[in-house]
């Protein structure tokens, strides 16, 4: 069965997924060291250059999930009890 792309949006706002990309270590630590020097996470650093491609509802999505995040770092998982 096929999913529509309405489920598919419904989804993105309900988890977090991991985006990829292929890359030398040298290029991935650079980019590391300027998005630290700049205050920010290299995923915060990925996205804010996402939003700037001239899509204004990626720009938009990409906005509203930067406020959303948790903050730097890996994400927290819930402790179980």
């Amino acid at each position: 069965m096929a999913t529509s792309p309405c489920s598919i949006l419904g989804l993105m706002s309900q988890s977090r997924i991991q985006l990829q990309i292929d890359t030398s270590k040298e290029v991935r630590n650079r980019a590391k060291a300027v998005a630290y020097s700049q205050g920010m996470s290299l995923t915060e650093l990925v996205l804010k250059a996402l939003a700037t491609v001239g899509d204004k509802e990626l720009k938009r999505l990409i906005e509203k999930d930067l406020q959303e995040r948790s903050g730097r770092g890996r994400p927290q998982q819930p402790k179980s009890s």
